[in-house]
């Protein structure tokens, strides 16, 4: 039985998120992974700060007062400030779809009018994913942007063609990634440097080399801010990750009947490598064409929704001067912050 046009915003706005049935495929999505729903939405839990932005001490230097001393030894104690702090600016997200409640499906009976519904939801949350996915993998060209994306991985963990700790300031940020530049804070830059071959001596090499210099030990421990051991993900394009396989599979001669038996997972340090498709697909707009491999330490790096502001699904309204069309629209505030960018992560790419 079809219902009445003042029966149809109703019916939704109750029935619509206690549905879970689905009944069509759907092929509609580009990529074949989705690294930042994959990250931050396995769990109900999902971090939240308040604020007009996201804030964090970081302590640049110590009072260097420590010296040697004997009898009678004059105490000679300098002060100086020691610490600065950084920031990250909220960044927003609208997304949503309209129907016209006077379309063949809302004359229908209602589990045809779930149908559609279900389908346009999630249309709304594969658009979300699809554009954060773009996000986690892009930075923003300049801090003058008066609509500014995410700040993700790329503008956190910058490349440089000369190897160590000499990741700077974004392109676009005189002021420096979380505004701390690093002309005043050497300490603040990510390691990085350019690799010629997918090799033991060379890439291979290079990583393993990055998550030891990347790791600062405290000599005594303290709280901070994702203290503790490092927790890598490692993410790289597929062409890369392909010729990982073959240099694992090359390394065990008892292969069996399989020969693909070493095409799957590969680990460095127990780690597994994730092929980022966005990263690899050129229609993508985060393709990176120089074959990049991110090792990122998520003690140090987070994705905070704004608290109250996370994914906000808001009911149904009459369009103006369109009776009968409604709009759905979701909003979403957050941004990716990385509190110590020595130890957040390192970048290798092929320079050009």
């Amino acid at each position: 039985m079809a219902l009445y046009h003042e029966q149809i915003d109703d019916f939704i706005e109750l029935t619509l998120n206690r549905i879970k049935k689905n009944e069509w495929v759907d092929i509609s999505m580009p990529l074949q992974e989705y690294t930042f729903g994959a990250k931050w939405f396995k769990s109900k839990k999902k971090p939240e700060k308040g604020g007009t932005r996201m804030e964090w001490k970081l302590r640049v230097d110590n009072q260097g007062n420590a010296r040697h001393s004997g009898l009678y030894g004059v105490d000679n104690l300098g002060r100086k400030n020691v610490m600065t702090h950084g920031h990250q600016e909220w960044s927003k997200q609208v997304g949503g779809y309209t129907y016209d409640i006077d379309e063949d499906a809302f004359q229908s009976d209602e589990e045809t009018l779930i149908r559609e519904m279900i389908l346009n939801e999630q249309g709304l949350y594969n658009d979300f994913f699809a554009l954060m996915e773009t996000s986690m993998w892009t930075a923003p060209s300049s801090s003058a942007l008066k609509i500014r994306p995410p700040s993700g991985i790329p503008f956190w963990i910058q490349k440089n063609s000369t190897l160590g700790f000499t990741g700077g300031n974004p392109d676009g940020f005189s002021e420096g990634a979380g505004s701390i530049d690093t002309d005043a804070y050497a300490k603040w830059k990510n390691y990085t440097g350019p690799y010629v071959q997918i090799s033991r001596d060379d890439l291979i090499e290079k990583i393993i080399n990055a998550m030891d210099f990347c790791y600062f030990k405290a000599p005594a421990p303290y709280p901070e801010i994702g203290g503790g051991e490092a927790s890598w993900g490692l993410y790289t394009v597929h062409s890369v990750l392909a010729v990982m396989r073959r240099l694992l599979q090359r390394g065990n001669d008892d292969l069996g009947p399989d020969v693909a038996a070493f095409s799957g997972q590969v680990l460095v340090r127990s780690t597994p490598l994730t092929w980022v498709p966005a990263l690899s697909e050129t229609e993508s707009d985060a393709y990176d064409s120089s074959a990049p491999f991110y090792g990122v330490n998520w003690k140090k790096f987070e994705y905070f929704f704004k608290t109250n502001r996370n994914m906000i699904l808001h009911p149904p309204k009459e369009a103006p001067n369109q009776s009968s069309v409604r709009k759905r629209l979701m909003t979403n505030w957050g941004n990716f912050v990385c509190y110590d960018r020595r130890q957040g992560g390192f970048v290798f790419y092929v320079a050009s």
